[in-house]
């Protein structure tokens, strides 16, 4: 039997270390957010929703529907103005509601702005150099309107050029090509929840028939503590190395942030190791095996993938009632990568297509759900395991629903196929699914 020394404490101290993590990330939270919103940065959020206007509007004038036009246009610039927060965002907001009624805005409106916050008086100047000079503005002036506006800069200067003016066609082609693919995510979205729907309905269906079966190999407490400490070394590297490096105002490369990371990973995977669990146990636990093949395990955890769809959805309503709750959106640091150009795509491809899959299911697939499951049971262990992947994402608490959701599924295809194929299968397909939606509504 596999009996490590002081387990006991090294379990509640795992304890402790991961609720002290998460206390960290959710305090810390604020502080980003007051940060960022001292710096005048695009708000990718209000981007894209300003995007879709644009381009519904623009759709709907190809079409000839301007008697509808007006109640639909109103509906859909109050979904953008419960974007916007701060007064940059409210610039921005006024430069679209410009550009919807055809007409620049009042400058008394601009002017107004910019008395209530200094830091955009350079960008209302800019704004009405735009319109003067008919969107005759180069160099430092104009590339720094673009950094802190991102494509509402663009639609601004598009707005002061004549209507045949081709950039002009540019950006409206821009717009109404991110509402196409918006509407048509949203149509298959709704098409594959529904048959996920069918799919989580036979699959439960099948496990009350004793056809399919949910259970991990039974671990001793022993084993679970180990496994838990594993998890906690990793979140106390990856939260506190990178915080620490900051707080000694280090400037590394970008790259080289990732080596915190792969250090927490690697002492994590190897700690159960270190405190003396066989080779053996050690990859059966983690799930580091081939279960049944791996085109088998690759196929259910597509299927798992499907069914997680209507759990998502679910995830998704929930997520929306906290939005109108706090007033807070959902976001990610990497759509800023999809709005840049070159090489930060596929490094945002690569980060969740492959990192992510691989070292999330891992830690949260690979030991503490299971760490967990041996002290509680695998109810609590999925709930407990699934609420910190969730709260530990950058996503904020409105992201926090959808996310469960899926780590909960994750941790269902781990019960079900032994193996951490599976769950990483799914993971990788639904953030590729993510970056291929992201590069459509970006082009």
């Amino acid at each position: 039997m596999f009996h490590p020394r002081f387990s006991r404490l090294g379990a509640a101290l795992a304890a402790c270390a991961i609720i002290a993590c998460v206390v960290f990330v959710v305090r810390m939270q604020p502080v980003h957010r007051s940060q960022k919103a001292t710096e005048v940065r695009p708000n990718r959020m209000l981007e894209l929703m300003a995007r879709y206007v644009v381009g519904v509007q623009g759709m709907m004038q190809s079409v000839a529907l301007g008697g509808q036009q007006p109640h639909l246009e109103e509906a859909l610039v109050q979904n953008l103005t419960q974007l916007a927060h701060g007064r940059a965002d409210e610039l921005r907001v006024r430069m679209v509601k410009g550009w919807l009624a055809h007409g620049w805005p009042a400058k008394e409106d601009l002017d107004a702005i910019a008395a209530k916050d200094a830091s955009l008086q350079a960008d209302v100047a800019a704004l009405e150099h735009l319109k003067t000079s008919q969107g005759d503005l180069q160099g430092d002036e104009w590339k720094k309107l673009k950094a802190r506006h991102g494509w509402i800069a663009d639609l601004a200067r598009a707005q002061s050029l004549p209507q045949k003016n081709e950039s002009r066609q540019v950006v409206m082609q821009q717009a109404m090509g991110t509402a196409v693919v918006l509407i048509g995510v949203t149509m298959l979205g709704m098409a594959a929840a529904a048959l996920g729907l069918g799919v989580l309905i036979w699959g439960f269906m099948r496990w009350r028939g004793g056809m399919m079966h949910l259970t991990l190999a039974k671990r001793s407490r022993d084993e679970g503590g180990v496994m838990t400490e594993g998890f906690a070394l990793f979140l106390a590297l990856f939260l506190f190395v990178p915080w620490l490096l900051k707080q000694c105002s280090l400037t590394l490369p970008r790259w080289a942030s990732y080596g915190p990371a792969f250090l927490a990973l690697l002492v994590a995977v190897t700690w159960p190791l270190l405190r003396g669990m066989g080779c053996a146990a050690w990859r059966d636990a983690l799930g580091l095996h081939l279960g049944h093949g791996w085109w088998r395990e690759m196929r259910a955890g597509v299927l798992g993938w499907v069914a997680t769809l209507p759990l998502l959805a679910a995830g998704l309503v929930a997520a929306s009632w906290i939005m109108r709750l706090t007033g807070e959106f959902p976001g990610h640091p990497i759509v800023d990568s999809f709005a840049s150009d070159g090489w930060a795509k596929l490094g945002a491809i690569l980060l969740a297509v492959v990192w992510a899959p691989v070292s999330e299911e891992l830690v949260f697939r690979g030991l503490l759900f299971p760490g967990l499951s041996a002290w509680l049971r695998w109810v609590p262990g999925v709930l407990m395991s699934a609420f910190v992947f969730a709260v530990i994402h950058p996503q904020g608490w409105a992201g926090v629903p959808a996310i469960m959701a899926l780590a909960s599924s994750f941790a269902f295809l781990r019960m079900w196929r032994r193996s951490l194929i599976a769950p990483m299968t799914a993971h990788a397909l639904n953030n590729g699914i993510m970056c291929v939606v992201m590069l459509l509504l970006w082009r």
